[in-house]
């Protein structure tokens, strides 16, 4: 395709908590012959605080850009080779584009020049999708004030099961107050912005997603202006050639329910893994954002004692979510710094509260 075609085309992204079903409506789209969406490199932030103020995209910037994307070839345990991006065919369609181009469309090209498994026909959207993105939001709606976002809600007490069942992986804190505020920061962030910019929102609960997959994804589809098409719930013929491109730990570790067709087997599984004492935990942290969203909670009324024992993880939780949302808005090395410094205190947290931890979620 000439680089002049890919210009211009819409924006949008998936937010949420990691393990709330953001893979999922990933590969829906991506199995969508008019969208393209990568798998998850979350280095827009990270560019734009580095390019944001230049006026003039001539060759030595674009190369810069082009180094720097590749600089960050690995963001914990996202690569850049999971997008397969030719290099060089990169670098020679954003020359092409040259000065008629922003940061913004630079940034859309990473992800336009991702590699899929699934035949693409007349791009009209590009997508993103990287859970970690969920506490930015606020900052990537100014940044791509066209653009519009799906957020996805999973049961908190859900999620948090489902978090835990990858605990040996260190991705998120298997600690259930810490989970369940997490998950009420981005609600409560995501109501907000939906308040703000009712046209560029549209949240979405997982459950109704597999309950009703055909209507909830039609539903997305009017709103981000793409023609439904019910062939992305055969994704998972794709299984094979996935598994010879991608490799098959990443896919089984992370997203095995993914090789085969919706099913609704991880849905309420807490009833059976959690206690009542940590259902009642659970609920109170979550309060009125859980009634909002339908989810029936056991405990609804105000316990000090519940308050107390989560309040040095609700605590702990809101300063590394405010640190990090600073960081988004400071230099590009100081951002970096402070955000490398936030990930070393976060694994020592881990590691020395691990076997503590790991105690206290079978009590």
């Amino acid at each position: 395709m000439e680089p002049a075609k890919l210009t211009g085309l819409p924006m949008f992204f998936i937010l949420g908590r990691p393990r709330s079903g953001t893979t999922l409506l990933s590969t829906l789209f991506d199995a969508h012959p008019n969208v393209k969406i990568p798998p998850e490199f979350p280095v827009f932030l990270n560019l734009y605080q580095k390019f944001r103020k230049v006026k003039k995209w001539d060759e030595s910037t674009i190369r810069s850009f082009v180094d720097l994307v590749w600089d960050n070839n690995i963001i914990d345990i996202r690569t850049l080779d999971n997008l397969k991006i030719d290099p060089d065919q990169f670098t020679s369609d954003l020359l092409a584009i040259g000065e008629k181009g922003d940061i913004r469309e630079f940034l859309a090209q990473i992800n336009l020049h991702a590699f899929s498994v699934f035949p693409k026909q007349d791009i009209r959207a590009v997508g993103d999708k990287n859970p970690v993105y969920s506490i930015y939001a606020h900052r990537l709606v100014k940044i791509f004030p066209d653009a519009k976002f799906i957020c996805i809600i999973r049961d908190y007490r859900d999620n948090f099961i489902s978090i835990l069942n990858l605990k040996e992986l260190g991705l998120e804190a298997p600690i259930l107050p810490l989970q369940v505020y997490r998950w009420r920061f981005a609600l409560k962030l995501f109501l907000k912005l939906q308040q703000k910019h009712t046209d560029r929102f549209h949240l979405i609960r997982y459950e109704d997603l597999v309950n009703k997959p055909e209507q909830s994804y039609q539903e997305l589809c009017t709103f981000l202006g793409l023609p439904y098409d019910d062939s992305v719930f055969r994704f998972s013929e794709k299984t094979a050639e996935t598994l010879r491109i991608y490799p098959k730990e990443l896919i089984e570790k992370f997203h095995k329910s993914l090789l085969s067709p919706i099913n609704k087997s991880r849905m309420g599984i807490w009833k059976q893994e959690l206690t009542g004492r940590q259902v009642r935990l659970a609920d109170h942290i979550a309060g009125t954002y859980a009634d909002q969203f339908s989810y029936e909670r056991v405990q609804k009324s105000f316990d000090i004692l519940l308050f107390l024992r989560s309040l040095p993880m609700i605590t702990y939780g809101y300063l590394i979510f405010r640190f990090m949302q600073a960081g988004s808005y400071m230099p590009y090395k100081a951002g970096r710094w402070l955000f490398m410094r936030l990930l070393i205190l976060v694994r020592f947290y881990q590691w020395v509260t691990g076997q503590k931890r790991h105690d206290f979620q079978k009590r």
